[in-house]
């Protein structure tokens, strides 16, 4: 009976959200060839392949062994055929659950290569709903590492296909475009000088970029797109004493090195600020000297703060992670600031006595 069927799927659905136990028992039990085999049957009522698509979609959400069972099971072909229907709402399900599957650590990322056609038809979906367009760019933004997947989502027209999602009016579609775009273009200067020129209403995308890193926006979109900028200068596509560079990105990453942000946050923000200036004397001159950068970085060495002043143990388990971080972050930074300078050298050596003064 179809509709026991469906209303099995969807019991299946109700006991798994959220319990990765409960994950781990229908995996075991053999849930998943069942599952992927209604998910693929042309007979199964479309509502069937997407509540399918939706639990398949909840067990990734589980552990990463969990992910690994789904890849055992061929989950990516079935999902990717998926792609193929005309109805949008399983086309969603489908690619919520590709986006959870290619965000795992344990999927290779060269699973969405393996067959041009894919790279295509994700192309021609980006334009059926905000939700095709936020999942389709957070695959891609996993999914490209290095200069060949670069190349191939370029050839296959990412640039233009992307640009004019940096102004959808969904937060979330805007931030994963633009996380696309500081993938895409890190260290390829064929993304970064076609990115450059691209025009969308009007604006090209570096003003647009400098519009995200507004004090007013999120912290991420603000990372990003001067993680995209910086990118941009370093590749040569744009002029390192650029306005641009010099009073909105270089200003925002030193920002983003401030105490007052999460650690993670400054781990960012002072490697990017590290990438940056790295090869030119100025950007190094001009960071030594805004808002104290050298001071602010002695307090990167300050983690983890002493056990008997932190009462919070996950607090401290979250220090202790990030300490390393933090350290070889301010390292990265004293390296470039210092790189050409003899004076900014001597302002490092200053910063890292008095901090040493500070933690003795």
């Amino acid at each position: 009976d179809p509709q026991k069927v469906l209303q099995g799927v969807i019991d299946m659905k109700n006991a798994v959200i959220g319990n990765n136990k409960q994950k781990a028992n229908l995996i075991v039990l053999g849930a998943v060839p069942r599952l992927l085999y209604l998910l693929q049957q042309e007979s199964s009522s479309t509502e069937l392949r997407t509540e399918c698509a939706v639990v398949l979609g909840s067990l990734a959400m589980g552990t990463e062994n969990n992910v690994k069972s789904l890849l055992d099971c061929h989950i990516i072909p079935a999902l990717l055929q998926g792609l193929l229907s005309p109805d949008l709402k399983f086309i969603e399900a489908c690619l919520r659950c590709l986006r959870t599957i290619f965000i795992s650590p344990v999927t290779p990322e060269d699973l969405l290569y393996t067959d041009s056609s894919v790279i295509s038809h994700l192309m021609g979906l980006l334009s059926r709903s905000r939700y095709t367009q936020e999942y389709i760019c957070q695959i891609f933004s996993h999914c490209c590492k290095g200069p060949d997947h670069q190349t191939i989502l370029f050839n296959y027209g990412a640039v233009q296909n992307i640009a004019h999602l940096l102004v959808s009016t969904s937060n979330k579609v805007r931030m994963q475009a633009l996380k696309c775009f500081s993938v895409l273009a890190f260290e390829n200067p064929q993304v970064s000088m076609t990115l450059v020129n691209v025009s969308v209403d009007g604006e090209l995308l570096p003003q647009i970029f400098v519009k995200m890193l507004q004090r007013d926006k999120p912290i991420e979109m603000q990372l990003t797109s001067a993680k995209c900028l910086t990118s941009m200068c370093r590749a040569g596509a744009i002029r390192t004493d650029d306005p641009c560079i010099v009073l909105k990105t270089l200003p925002c990453l030193v920002r983003m090195c401030s105490k007052d942000r999460l650690l993670e946050e400054r781990v960012e923000g002072a490697e990017t600020l590290a990438y940056l200036i790295e090869t030119d004397v100025e950007l190094q001159r001009m960071a030594s000297i805004t808002d104290h950068l050298i001071v602010m970085l002695a307090d990167y060495f300050k983690y983890p703060s002493s056990v008997s002043a932190i009462a919070d143990i996950k607090r401290l388990d979250h220090d202790l992670k990030h300490a390393h971080e933090l350290r070889q972050a301010a390292f990265k930074l004293y390296a470039s600031l210092g790189a050409n300078d003899e004076d900014i050298r001597k302002k490092v050596s200053w910063g890292a006595g008095r901090h040493e003064k500070i933690t003795s």
